[in-house]
């Protein structure tokens, strides 16, 4: 399904892009967002990614996974904006709300928001490097062949940036619990 679509937004077919797009939306929001921490700024980030992949459809390689395309896209595009300053680097924002499923239980939006905003605390107090390779692995679905080509590092380095961090990750919610 996923290549026929590909096909056909090589051929200039938006309603095959979109349908496309819808699929990984939330995933590459979520990747972005983790990178910047601010709503404002991953939607743009997204809205540029989105138009480089529509613009360089006829580029991709289909013997390469979808997937890892766009994310490479998308971590350029960050990587870029950082690069000519246009984001800032902003500290996590408490008030962001995320759509869930858990909407209709008060007590199980509690615990879920709950854990996701010490989860992306721990995440913010990682190196670049190993926040990168941890979202790409996470929100990316990347394999770590993958992210290793994407981030132009070895794969045992990518390996050792995972393994940092999520010792790194447990280290943090463990004194966040202690706090």
């Amino acid at each position: 399904m996923e290549k026929e679509l590909i096909t056909k937004c090589k051929n200039g077919d938006a309603s095959a892009f979109r349908t496309i797009v819808k699929s990984y939306n939330r995933q590459l929001f979520g990747y972005l967002f983790k990178l910047t921490y601010n709503r404002e700024t991953a939607e743009d980030l997204l809205q540029e990614t989105l138009m480089k992949v529509w613009h360089n459809i006829k580029s991709y390689d289909e013997k390469n996974r979808f997937a890892s395309w766009l994310f490479t896209i998308a971590h350029n595009v960050a990587v870029d904006a950082f690069r000519k300053k246009k984001l800032p680097q902003e500290e996590y924002n408490d008030n962001i709300e995320f759509e869930n499923s858990w909407r209709n239980n008060p007590h199980q939006e509690y615990v879920v928001n709950e854990l996701t905003e010490r989860l992306n605390i721990a995440v913010a107090k990682l190196s670049d490097k190993q926040k990168k390779v941890f979202l790409l692995r996470q929100h990316g679905g990347l394999s770590f062949k993958e992210i290793a080509d994407l981030m132009n590092e070895p794969l045992n380095t990518v390996l050792s940036h995972m393994r940092y961090a999520v010792k790194k990750v447990k280290q943090n919610l463990r004194t966040q619990d202690a706090i």
